[in-house]
């Protein structure tokens, strides 16, 4: 097939044909500001419930109330439009009036994850340029011998108890129930209470025009790359992702629908899939401050019946493994949407049967706001796709090496373009210019798409395995061992191997009282896979490294085991065997 023949196949957007019925081609996006945004819902819904947090309600009103303190405040100490607000924060209240509060004036909001080392913290200020900090006591330590050194002029530190009524603020005082942060927090001077800070702003006028291209959100990604660089996301951007996942699922319900919010605000996915669909869904969003807490989790559940849940892999491996999920009743769930890393199809298989819901897999990088593309709602899907393009998206597949489309069926570099996309990368106009060829973004993802449309993403670029002049996709391993009934968790990596340049290495998590020895996980893999593909070590795990908002990292376990080979100074514990040839599985 010549290219042309190949780019008009993909000009033709075949997965429109498989579109459900009620599902859009185009949308139409209103030209505004998330503030606008809020301000819309609230004159609709604004007694309803927007956030709940330990059982207390804020109702949308009282976020916009709350938020505009927090603007009038910022504006009143120095903040102005273009400037950058860090967000320190878990899934607390604080978290909604910084965001909305900052937006409202045109400054942007970067974040970064709670669980952040010291080293971390002063790169996210330095590169943001980020003068004001918002956290809360629980985490000022972390902060407390960086942010004068990286210039911050005010840090906004917040008590877990601030939106909370007054006999509950002393009640869990004097019951012991509130937390105590491991340091004092030093107030005064450019150190400010949360509480008092909101109210310092009264008279205030706000008088800023926010446009809709104006930077909402730096968002921190790795990227393909190199280190943390912060995409550039618009308050259009972020709003177009919005209404795009709720047209894909139109069957949800305005003003009706509850979010289980354990998904962390301070990635975009959970930002967008949590927080700005929550917003224009005008839904009740049940906020899980610390993430996977199996107890505040399966209570949520219990007690509010959430209908939709946006997570990631590791949350429904976790939900599944768990003796609470035998126990209490998850069939509220009517849509669970899974993104941040491939669905292993099985997980999915026995999620959509205990809760008797469905779980959808999507796809999405940061720079996309994330979300690009996701099954169909009406089981019209094609398992361990990721579905086809969201409305006003378009998408192909390119050669490596020349950018050019390949046929259908052929693998190659998914790229992607729609008013989801980024602006670009902070102060990195080069890097920009990396991913960007001729208006599409580049994913670095490898991927491939079928007659009909469907993308199924094989691996990523840079995790690809070469072994012996042969090509090795992670994704394609774990898959099957996650077919292995002992298996809880699996990553595979490539290490160095002097024989074969690469070998596959397979890192497994047995089921809780599972045992199983490594012979018996290669020799599933054996009758599963081609020779050159079935792990040739493996190695047993209590846990995988992750990510805040629980992706596994397969790049850490790598570069675990680079280090390993460097300190040891001597061949590969596998090289022996190598000799044999690259199909000789060692165990």
């Amino acid at each position: 097939m010549e290219t042309g023949e190949a780019t008009a196949i993909y000009d033709r957007k075949p997965w429109l044909a498989d579109y459900p019925p009620d599902v859009p081609h185009t949308l139409e996006y209103p030209k505004r500001s998330i503030w606008e945004a809020l301000v819309d819902v609230a004159s609709r819904y604004g007694t309803n419930t927007a956030f709940l947090f330990q059982n207390v309600p804020m109702t949308f009103n009282q976020v916009v109330r709350h938020a505009g303190a927090m603007s009038q405040a910022l504006q009143r100490v120095g903040v102005r439009k273009g400037d950058v607000v860090l967000a320190f924060l878990p899934n607390v209240p604080h978290f909604p009036v910084t965001y909305y509060g900052a937006l409202r004036l045109g400054a942007a909001i970067s974040s970064a994850p709670p669980t952040s080392v010291e080293r971390e913290i002063g790169y996210f200020l330095r590169d943001s340029g980020a003068r004001t900090i918002v956290t809360i006591d629980l985490l000022y330590d972390k902060i407390a011998n960086v942010w004068e050194d990286a210039g911050v002029e005010r840090v906004i530190v917040g008590e877990v108890t601030d939106f909370m009524p007054l006999w509950m603020r002393v009640v869990g005082r004097l019951t012991g129930k509130i937390p105590k942060p491991k340091q004092s927090v030093p107030f005064g001077g450019k150190i400010i209470p949360m509480r008092s800070f909101l109210g310092s702003g009264r008279g205030e006028k706000i008088d800023v025009r926010v446009e809709p291209d104006d930077v909402a959100v730096l968002q921190y990604t790795g990227g393909t790359t190199g280190t943390p660089k912060a995409a550039m996301l618009t308050h259009e951007n972020l709003l177009a992702n919005a209404h795009q996942m709720l047209a894909w699922f139109p069957q949800v319900k305005v003003g009706k629908e509850t979010i289980l919010g354990i998904l962390p605000f301070f990635h975009v996915y959970g930002l967008t899939l949590v927080m700005n669909a929550g917003l224009l869904l005008a839904a009740r969003t049940i906020l899980i401050a610390g993430g996977w807490v199996p107890s505040e989790v399966f209570e949520a559940i219990r007690r509010h019946h959430p209908t939709v849940l946006p997570g990631v892999p590791t949350l429904y491996v976790a939900i599944l493994n768990d003796e609470r999920s035998h126990h209490v009743e998850l069939s509220s769930i009517d849509i669970a949407v899974c993104g941040g890393a491939p669905l292993p199809i099985e997980i999915k298989r026995e999620f959509d049967r205990v809760t008797g819901g469905h779980l959808y897999e999507g796809y999405g990088l940061t720079e996309a706001s994330p979300v690009t593309h996701a099954q169909p709602w009406d089981e019209r899907g094609k398992l361990g796709s990721i579905g086809v393009p969201l409305p006003g998206t378009e998408a192909r597949v390119v050669d490596l090496e020349t950018g050019r489309p390949v046929p259908v069926g052929e693998d190659g570099e998914l790229v992607v373009r729609g008013p989801q996309v980024m602006a670009g990368y902070w102060h990195r106009p080069e890097e920009t210019a990396d991913v960007f060829h001729d208006g599409w973004l580049h994913t670095g993802d490898i991927a491939r798409m079928d007659a009909d449309g469907y993308f199924f993403i094989v691996d990523r670029k840079k995790d690809l395995i070469i072994t012996g002049g042969e090509n090795i996709y992670p994704r394609e391993v774990e898959e099957v061992l996650f077919e292995h009934p002992k298996v809880k968790e699996v990553a595979v990596v490539g290490i160095p191997h002097r024989f074969g340049g690469e070998i596959a290495k397979a890192f497994v998590v047995l089921k809780p009282g599972e045992t199983a020895t490594k012979r018996d996980i290669v020799h599933f893999a054996s009758e599963r896979l081609a020779k050159h593909k079935v792990p040739r070590a493996v190695e047993f795990r209590s846990e995988l490294p992750k990510s805040p908002s629980g992706k596994v990292i397969r790049r850490v376990l790598a570069e675990e085991e680079r280090a390993k080979k460097r300190e040891s100074g001597e061949p590969d514990a596998e090289s022996e065997s190598a000799e044999k040839g690259p199909q000789t599985p060692v165990v």
